[in-house]
């Protein structure tokens, strides 16, 4: 993860001073997700049927080749191609890790374990633009590509020691019971809905950043490491508040709720903030809610799907969460401004809230 938003967060701003326009930067984006929408089911079917570890390695290759290809093009379509690429290392790497990292959960403290997980990850989306930022003041996009290349190293030298698990056998009609249940099909459409607002974070994030808030890429880099460690720590700490929660008997939906209901209004107040202490004191505030959705949502995963398919299961969630970024790239490249696709998405989350809590789902 740090490696990926090493560059993808700086990417839009190379982009449009290259002179491409912010429609045509938020479709060159957009195909990154638009990728994992179209294959990151089958690939989740694959992490139950093939080896997870072998996928993960391939993920990490195909992501490599992802820079590269980022060095050798400069035209509209050449990007294009490099991104749906791109799209291809990201999302067979992510659902095949996930995939294999549920296979090894086990039943008990699963609020702590996944908190722990997420908390890695969502430190890699802070690390990334942190580095990235700094190293972008002295290095072009090219070099800042072959930075890194050489760090995506370390992930594919560890995932050769990663313990594989024992490919599963079943009929794929297994798969249509498990997501046909009123509370897995709730569940995608929330984790839908508030991914839109990812969608207008790669987006356009960076872009208010820059140009909004008049802030150097540096300080944008500082910003989002603060942002990436506090939402880390405030993973694990969710994944404890989980486990506490399941062991009273009570569900997650309350937490759920909670965490979209921050992100969302968070998301809506983004049209206040200019300067840099206001800005990170909102976003500080916004992933609160992100990092209580996530690990709540993961432990409401864990407990819904067996472990032997949920590849196929984490399949589905994972491309409703891409189609979600995706339609919030869509969003970001129709509104105007670089605050305006935060209130919309914002929004999103927030309405969404109401007739969830009136189906009543058994989370």
């Amino acid at each position: 993860m740090s490696t990926l938003w090493l560059i993808l967060f700086y990417v839009p701003i190379y982009l449009i001073d290259s002179g491409f326009s912010h429609l045509e930067v938020g479709i060159l984006i957009s195909f990154f997700p638009l990728t994992s929408l179209l294959l990151i089911f089958p690939f989740g079917i694959f992490a139950d049927r093939l080896s997870p570890k072998k996928l993960v390695i391939a993920g990490l290759v195909i992501s490599a080749i992802f820079l590269l290809g980022l060095r050798a093009v400069s035209s509209f379509w050449g990007f294009l191609l490099v991104f749906f690429i791109g799209g291809i290392g990201s999302s067979l790497f992510r659902i095949s890790l996930s995939a294999l990292y549920y296979k090894f959960l086990g039943e008990t403290k699963k609020g702590i374990k996944l908190g722990f997980f997420s908390g890695f990850m969502l430190l890699g989306y802070g690390v990334g633009p942190l580095v990235g930022g700094n190293l972008s003041m002295r290095l072009d996009m090219d070099s800042l590509l072959l930075v890194a290349l050489f760090v995506l190293l370390v992930p594919l030298f560890l995932s050769l020691f990663l313990e594989d698990a024992k490919p599963a056998k079943f009929h794929f009609g297994v798969y249509r019971k498990d997501i046909w249940r009123k509370e897995v099909i709730i569940l995608a459409a929330l984790v839908f809905l508030l991914a839109t607002h990812l969608g207008a974070e790669q987006t356009s994030l960076s872009l208010f950043l820059k140009y909004d808030a008049d802030l150097p890429n540096n300080s944008i880099g500082l910003m989002f490491g603060l942002i990436g460690i506090t939402i880390s720590t405030l993973a694990i700490i969710n994944g404890f508040v989980a486990d506490k929660v399941a062991g009273r008997g009570r569900g997650l939906a309350p937490l759920l709720y909670l965490g979209m209901l921050f992100s969302g209004l968070c998301n809506i107040l983004m049209f206040i903030p200019r300067a840099f202490a206001s800005v990170l004191t909102l976003r500080l505030f916004h992933v609160l809610g992100d990092s209580t959705f996530m690990v709540s949502q993961k432990v409401t995963v864990s407990n819904l799907f067996l472990a032997e398919r949920i590849g196929g299961s984490l399949g589905l969630l994972e491309a409703m969460h891409t189609f979600g970024i995706f339609g919030g790239m869509l969003i970001s490249g129709a509104v105007p401004g670089y605050v305006l696709p935060f209130v919309v998405t914002g929004s999103l989350a927030v309405l969404a809230i109401i007739p969830a809590i009136a189906l009543k789902p058994k989370f």
